[in-house]
């Protein structure tokens, strides 16, 4: 049964390679004809049917660009990451090596030189060999033919399209159509542009396209510098790229290459001798793995992963995150950031040393943000964990320093770094800084009226969990006394604040808190400051970028600039794309940000981050802040060229306490240490900031007006 069913399936394939070959000499006439007769001639078969279905087809094509990786870059040009679906680094011709050249002509079209568009020999030739040795098939495609093709795969993808046949699986009628914008292509261009073209389009296994990729990867050096048994490996694998990947399959790879040796003998590309040495050589491969996307960032990853979030989310770059996704990977963008990489650095080290993150047993987290006040411009995002997908106590790709709509964790609570809006909007109200407030309470009965002219009924009522009302606690005992509002803010003291939060509109607080952008970073909602608690930076999760901002319309005499992280983008072709320019606003009056800044100067003289003084009397501000139990721990201060956010806490660990937890190989809860805000994010900041303020802006704070330096209230 089987032997008739073998004899019978035969004659049907020879008669279907009968019938191939009759319709493809027909065709091979057809392109013959559109090569050789003249315009004049050929208007003349017009009347031809073959001719005129021939000339109907496309006459020519866009080569477009070609899918290239993006960059991003610091703000001195420096290397941030690369993003790609196809690896590639254009090259011209005379920096691709004649050794290279030649062997791809010699094994893929060793006559491309001399004949046309089409090599009607070489399609017989290859029509021969297919109806004798069906198992052993031979294209018949000059370079022209597999640029075009290639080309066209190309746009498809760029395009987000399937890759039609005439770049895969080819039909009688694909093929027709790739010799006729084969006859176009070599119109418009010379042989030289056409092989330079296909050099650098042409895939070389892996993600690698282009021959100075494949030059990069497999030996870290330039296509100029490739030897004769480099380049041999290098044609062979254009056949079939991952079959004759040396890293994958070495002796499919060294067969593969000694053939194009002896083909490069039989074309006179090199002597005997030239090849015999070089299929001697081993291959050597020195692979540079080069990865796409911000796990392969060389600095900054959570700052790239950012950056891909603005592109990711703008309309500049595609209607579509489809067409999006496409323009940053294959769209050859550079995109110019504000990442300072000496601060990127700083800030690197600073987060690691107060808790490695190879070494953290207790999994404490920090994180540190900087920006400038009068741009906006991101200066460093840092902290401490690897930026990865993978299983790992020290791996998360949740941006410790940003909303979640940003790709961020969301923020944390922010303790009394909240203070500062209430004494901005008691500043705003016309009452002084040197008024004298009763401090001495630490409740407030459940029926008093907290004025809040937003609510229907003007004021806002606090019964508290167990209907006694509102009751707190100081961090510190001997502070229950009356006191100057500058002296209470200073020294972080709960109960001056709510002593200041009883003589102020609750609502009026939101009003300045929104103004100045403070949201929930979770939710991207404000945040309710009837809610008494969130006086006290404890009813909502802040970011740090959140907080560095709003303290920046501080250091900004009251104008607020948008977080901006990119600059410029520019891509291979010379595009710009629209990145806007530095929004800034003036949010709140001059003399309020005046009188924040006097008062929180004395933070680091005097105040609860006395230990934490940059040497800029008068030139520098910040607030600790601290929550109930110490979960999470900030210090948030700025200079008039540099706002920076330092967070230390609990990214997954809930309500769980700093103290006695081991931080940076010491147990916080020891002794008679405690854990606040001065301590760990103090000490980061304190010492980011001695290293990288200087090199901003460090003039001293403007003077308020005697107003806001009164007793008035």
């Amino acid at each position: 049964m089987a032997s008739r069913n073998n004899s019978g399936s035969e004659p049907t394939s020879v008669l279907g390679n009968v019938v191939a070959f009759i319709a493809v000499a027909v065709v091979t006439g057809v392109v013959a004809a559109g090569l050789l007769v003249p315009p004049a001639a050929a208007a003349g078969l017009a009347a031809n049917a073959s001719i005129g279905w021939f000339k109907s087809l496309p006459a020519d094509m866009e080569t477009g660009p070609l899918s290239r990786a993006s960059t991003v870059v610091a703000k001195d040009g420096s290397e941030i990451a690369k993003f790609f679906a196809q690896n590639r680094d254009p090259v011209p011709l005379d920096e691709i090596s004649p050794n290279m050249q030649k062997a791809l002509l010699s094994i893929e079209d060793r006559d491309f030189y001399e004949h046309g568009e089409v090599d009607p020999w070489g399609i017989v030739r290859a029509i021969g060999n297919n109806l004798l040795r069906p198992s052993n098939r031979q294209g018949a495609s000059t370079i022209t033919q597999q640029y075009v093709n290639n080309l066209i795969i190309d746009q498809q993808v760029r395009n987000g399209e399937q890759a039609s046949t005439i770049g895969a699986d080819k039909g009688v009628v694909d093929k027709i159509k790739e010799m006729k914008l084969a006859l176009s292509m070599e119109q418009e261009k010379s042989k030289d542009e056409i092989l330079e073209g296909y050099l650098n389009i042409v895939l070389f296994g892996g993600s690698n396209y282009g021959v100075e990729a494949a030059s990069q990867y497999f030996w870290g050096i330039h296509a100029s510098q490739l030897s004769v048994a480099q380049s041999a490996t290098l044609a062979g694998m254009v056949q079939s790229p991952n079959t004759y990947n040396p890293q994958v399959n070495p002796e499919l790879s060294t067969q593969r290459r000694n053939l194009v040796l002896d083909t490069m003998v039989q074309t006179g590309s090199i002597t005997r001798a030239e090849a015999d040495k070089a299929a001697n050589e081993p291959m050597n491969l020195d692979i540079h793995t080069t990865s796409s996307g911000c796990s392969a960032a060389k600095t900054a990853p959570y700052f790239c992963d950012y950056v891909e979030n603005e592109v990711m989310q703008s309309d500049a770059y595609g209607t579509t995150p489809e067409e999006r996704l496409a323009t940053l990977q294959r769209g050859g963008l550079t995109i110019t950031t504000t990442l300072d990489p000496t601060a990127q650095k700083a800030a690197d080290t600073q987060v690691n040393q107060t808790q490695p993150k190879d070494n953290n047993p207790d999994s404490v987290s920090t994180s540190l943000i900087s920006l400038e006040p009068g741009s906006g411009h991101i200066a460093s995002m840092a902290q401490n964990t690897n930026y990865s997908a993978a299983e790992g106590d020290s791996n998360t790709t949740y941006n410790f320093n940003v909303d979640t709509s940003m790709g961020g964790a969301g923020g944390f609570q922010v303790g009394s770094t909240f203070k500062p809006f209430t004494l901005a909007q008691w500043i705003n109200s016309g009452k002084g800084v040197k008024a004298s407030i009763d401090a001495r309470r630490l409740s407030y009965p459940a029926d008093y009226k907290w004025k809040a002219s937003c609510l229907p009924n003007g004021y806002k009522i606090e019964p508290g969990t167990d209907g006694n009302g509102l009751t707190f606690q100081n961090a510190t005992e001997g502070y229950q006394k009356v006191m100057d509002v500058d002296y209470g803010i200073y020294n972080s003291i709960n109960s001056a604040l709510y002593a200041m939060a009883a003589d102020l509109d609750l609502c009026e607080i939101g009003d300045l808190t929104k103004a100045l952008g403070i949201h929930d970073g979770k939710t991207g909602d404000p945040v309710d400051t009837t809610v008494l608690s969130s006086l006290l930076g404890g009813s909502a999760d802040i970011s740090p970028m959140t907080m560095a901002r709003a303290f920046s319309a501080f250091a900004n005499d009251g104008v607020m600039c948008e977080p901006r992280a990119v600059t410029k983008v520019v891509d291979a072709q010379g595009k710009s794309y629209d990145v806007g320019n530095d929004s800034c606003k003036q949010v709140i009056k001059k003399e309020v940000a005046q009188g924040v800044n006097y008062v929180l100067e004395q933070v680091l003289v005097r105040g609860s981050g006395y230990q934490r003084s940059i040497g800029l009397p008068g030139a520098s501000a910040a607030k600790t802040g601290t929550t109930d139990n110490s979960t999470q721990t900030w210090m948030v201060g700025y200079t008039e060229g540099l706002s920076t956010a330092s967070w230390v806490g609990n990214y997954q660990s809930g309500s769980r306490s700093l103290n006695g937890l081991n931080i940076g190989g010491r147990s916080g809860g020891s002794g008679t240490e405690w854990v606040d805000g001065a301590t760990y994010a103090g000490g980061q900041w304190q010492n980011y900031m001695k290293e990288i303020a200087p090199r901003y802006s460090t003039d001293a704070f403007s003077s308020p007006p005697a107003s806001v330096l009164s007793t008035s209230k």
